[in-house]
């Protein structure tokens, strides 16, 4: 009997065991397209094990197959951590079966590329991306897998470390009525090199990003966020509250840098933290762009989760 055949036999009978298994506990439906990357269990694979051993094979031949055995192993692990976190992350009531519109070829390519990711921080990204498909099938950007497939622990934690960069801006018409209020990604990464260095967002792992294809960053002219008709804006930067009482028409800067639509898919999967000396960075890149600040404080931005106020303080 050849390697591949023996192997096949032993893989085949791998995957009833898996499958009866898997029946018995009514959780093969529940797993639906996930099967087997997240029914997988090692009964199964040391009884793939076994049946190498216990064939005619040479001797030679079936060490080989055992060392390819164990590589199998090791990527039938990753892919099972990859598929549980998505189902893991999944909203209530995805449906993960053959119907629910993701597409069987972009699921195997997704598989066969997870396959070799080992590192948790990574997995725990492939897995959100892939929970994010099942909740939304088709809405995953073509180049994801390539781009996840490039993902290195040091891009993910700057990547991070981008996605947290973001204010609240909040527009105050002459009637002190609040006209506007969105959040939005800023990155003084020009002024404030050191800080970004710091980050570890140094000037070539901006590249790299840029690269990869989650970012584009421009450190000559910058970025600008539009349709700011009122002269007076507030911004909660790392909830201190910041009045800027001039700035360009309609608009004001927001740094170097701004997501991709990859990026934005990642960035809504993506764990924000605070950056201390956040707000200082943002200040100090505005003011070099011409942006001015009140030096006396007027109002209180009051975040509670999603939600916010705004107080005007008694003078």
């Amino acid at each position: 009997m050849g390697i591949e055949t023996a192997a096949g036999v032993a893989g085949k009978a791998a995957l009833e065991l898996v499958q009866n298994e898997n029946v018995l506990n009514k959780t093969v439906g529940a797993l639906g397209m996930l099967f087997p990357y997240a029914g997988i269990t090692k009964k199964a694979v040391d009884m793939y094990i076994a049946e190498i051993e216990k064939s005619d094979m040479p001797i030679d031949a079936k060490m080989y197959a055992m060392m390819n055995a164990k590589k199998q192993l090791k990527q039938m692990k990753n892919q099972k951590q990859i598929a549980e976190i998505a189902m893991q992350n999944a909203k209530e009531g995805t449906s993960f079966t053959s119907d629910c519109g993701v597409s069987e070829e972009w699921l195997e390519r997704f598989m066969d590329s997870a396959a070799y990711v080992s590192d948790e921080n990574i997995q725990l990204i492939w897995g959100k991306i892939l929970s994010n498909e099942f909740d939304n099938p088709g809405t995953t950007p073509p180049n994801m897998i390539r781009i996840l497939s490039e993902m290195t622990p040091t891009y993910a934690k700057a990547f991070r470390q981008l996605c947290s960069m973001r204010f609240l801006i909040v527009s105050i018409s002459e009637n002190e009525e609040i006209t506007g209020a969105y959040w939005k990604m800023a990155v003084p990464y020009s002024e404030n090199i050191e800080l970004m260095n710091e980050l570890g967002i140094s000037f070539q792992v901006i590249n790299e990003l840029e690269t990869l294809g989650v970012i584009k960053f421009d450190s000559v002219a910058g970025y600008i966020t539009t349709g700011i008709k009122d002269k007076k804006v507030l911004l909660c930067v790392n909830g201190k509250t910041m009045e800027i009482t001039q700035h360009e028409s309609e608009s004001i800067p927001i740094g170097d840098v701004i997501l991709t639509s990859a990026g934005e898919t990642l960035k809504n999967i993506t764990t924000i933290e605070e950056i201390e000396g956040y707000d200082e960075a943002v200040k100090k890149y505005m003011c070099s762009a011409g942006v001015l600040f009140s030096e006396e404080e007027h109002y209180q931005i009051v975040l509670t989760g999603n939600r916010f106020q705004v107080k005007k303080k008694e003078v």
